[in-house]
């Protein structure tokens, strides 16, 4: 009786390494535009997932909710990019005070590009009052990677009823449109 030995001939293994060598040759260069899309992405959506909570609290409660950058989860400071907190604002004065709460804090780490927000009166912040509705404003956050490119950009855009979508590849080109209908361009 022979005894049938198994594993892979020599040219099995060379044509797999091969086909395996090709398929990451095509893909490498791809994976990192694709990575800062995707991270540009999940911070868009954390965003608007702070302003639907601010939105709910306010009717909820009846009260206004700030929404504002934080540099230090505490305070209105620094940039969108390095995150941001909601919190009830009883007196609208865009501080956290001794009866205001803090619903969430969003902090982004090392996020590969900037967010800007962009809003009729240019305020740098969003206060919902008890309807949900926005309190004198609408706008765009816009997410702009660090490398620059028009394909790794998002927008989120925010209706004055506090209402949110996102802008969406309309003609098939790979680059959102924004709210204004052209592409969007870092």
């Amino acid at each position: 009786m022979r005894l049938r030995e198994q594993g892979f001939t020599m040219i099995e293994l060379l044509v797999t390494l091969s086909i395996i060598t090709l398929l990451m040759a095509v893909a490498t260069p791809q994976l990192p535009a694709f990575i800062e899309k995707l991270q540009g992405e999940k911070a868009l959506i954390a965003v608007a997932r702070a302003i639907k909570v601010g939105r709910t609290a306010a009717i909820k409660t009846g009260v206004t909710v700030t929404v504002c950058r934080s540099s230090d989860a505490l305070q209105c400071s620094g940039s969108w990019q390095n995150g941001l907190i909601v919190f009830t604002d009883q007196n609208k004065d865009r501080a956290i005070n001794q009866n205001d709460k803090i619903l969430l804090q969003l902090v982004f780490n090392n996020l590969p590009g900037t967010i800007v927000w962009r809003a009729f009166q240019n305020r740098q912040y969003l206060q919902l009052n008890s309807r949900g509705d926005m309190i004198h404003q609408n706008g765009t956050f816009t997410y702009c990677a660090s490398s620059g490119k028009a394909e790794s950009a998002h927008q989120l855009v925010v209706s004055g009823t506090g209402r949110i979508r996102f802008a969406i590849d309309s003609d098939g080109d790979g680059i959102r449109t924004g709210s204004n209908g052209l592409p969007l361009s870092c």
